[in-house]
Formats: structure tokens, sequence, C-alpha cells
């Protein structure tokens, strides 16, 4: 398939602005990113940990059978859940702790799992309705996807042939974001472009860790067509960013 820039199709470079800004995961440095401009739309990977390879499979299978309740697991921290079928990790208040004896992660029994359970599964639904009326839409769409591991052209070049094969008519841009170490010249696709940062959030740190004067460097560079609200201060973000995963679903 021949992705790269033709006489034929107009370039998307001279296209000024997007509808959505839209996370495609990894982890949440991208959606608190979002938070901290102001831009709150919800969507299904923006709060997730998941890598390249079961992104691509969740697209290829229409995401069935995800948040399965016999395919949950507690994850690495208290307030996620892990989805062994498909690979993804949502915050959740399906809580957990560790068994102090054996290490490992159990559910906690100091609420309804059933109903929380019940409560997340149409949470998780509505978004993948919210994700399949999108990629069907006339809206034009910046996907950002940043990679702290395994980044690179080949990985790019993947993410991009599977939303050509499933989203012909869709229109969309993926911005692939690594840190200027991995710099390299333009790749030359009309919809995935290869953009910079100095450098990228740790795991652990995605909260305040990102390189903010890069990140707003990319928003300014592909704007949104309608303003977003005033930019927050990080000093406010863990209780209101609790909060808003709370509503929206990791």
């Amino acid at each position: 398939m021949n992705t790269h820039k033709s006489s034929l199709t107009p370039d998307l470079t001279d296209l000024k602005s997007f509808d959505r800004y839209i996370s495609l995961g990894d982890n949440c440095e991208a959606g608190l990113q979002f938070w901290r401009i102001g831009y709150d739309e919800s969507s299904i990977f923006r709060f997730t940990t998941i890598d390249s390879d079961n992104l691509l499979k969740l697209i290829e299978n229409d995401f069935a059978d995800i948040f399965c309740k016999e395919a949950l697991s507690p994850a690495y921290v208290d307030h996620m859940v892990r989805d062994t079928k498909t690979g993804i990790a949502f915050h959740s208040k399906l809580y957990s702790s560790i068994d102090k004896n054996t290490g490992k992660r159990f559910f906690r029994n100091d609420y309804d799992f059933d109903k929380v359970y019940a409560e997340e599964k149409t949470k998780i639904e509505y978004l993948v309705k919210k994700w399949r009326d999108l990629v069907s839409s006339k809206e034009r769409v910046l996907y950002f996807i940043k990679k702290n591991q395994l980044s690179n052209r080949a990985d790019a070049e993947k993410i991009l042939n599977t939303f050509l094969k499933h989203y012909p008519e869709h229109d969309f841009l993926i911005l692939y974001i690594q840190p200027q170490s991995l710099s390299e010249t333009d790749w030359g696709y009309e919809r995935l472009h290869n953009v910079y940062v100095e450098y990228l959030a740790p795991y652990d740190n995605a909260e305040a860790g990102a390189d903010v004067n890069g990140w707003d460097k990319l928003f300014a560079k592909y704007p949104l067509k309608k303003p977003f609200a005033k930019k927050r201060p990080w000093s406010a973000g863990k209780k209101l960013f609790r909060k808003f995963i709370g509503k929206t679903g990791g």
C-alpha cells in the first residue's frame, strides 16, 4: 500500500486545524496533556496503558470481548485493572491490594464487585461506541501516540496501515511522538507525522514528568478548530485528575 504523498491527493499539512484530539494510549501522558490545556473530551484510550500490538488487535477485531469480567485481573497499582484478553489496563474503581504474605494482588472485598463492574462495563461500551461513531464521521481527527519503549518507524507504519485498512474514509492524521534523541528527517507520510519533544514522561511520573513546552508546541502547530478551556496548573492536578478519570473511564 502506497501511503506516501502524491500529486493526486491533498497535502494534509495545508489543513490548519482539527475537530478532535484523541490519544492512542501507551500510557496517560497524552491524555494528561489534553487535561492540562483544558481539553476534556473522553475517549477509549485516553487514560489507559496499552502497547501497539494490542492496540492494533483491538482495532482489527473491532473491540470484540473488551472488558469481559472473567478476563479482568488487578494491575500494578490499586486503582487499575488489566484486561488480560485484550492487553489493555484501565483506571478503575475495581480496587485491589497486595497480599503481604504472597506479594500478589487481589481484588478487595470492601465494595460490590459486580455492581462496580456493571457500571464500568457500561462506560467502556459507551466509549467504544463513541470511537466507532467518530471513525465513521466527517470530523477531522488528530491522533496522538507516544512511545517510551519500542519506538520506531516500523511501529508507526503498522499503526498507519491499520487505520487505512479499517477506516479508509476517515479524515485523520497521526502524530507519532518520540524524544528528540530519536529525531529523524520527515518520514514523508501524508497521514502520519513523526514529531518530537525533548523527553517523554517516565511511566511512574506521567502527571508532572512531561516536556510541557514540547507538548505546547505540538498543540500550537496542530490546533483544534474550537478553543479549549483555560490551562490548568499542575498544582491542581491530582485531585481533579482522579475525579476526571472516574467520570470518563481511563
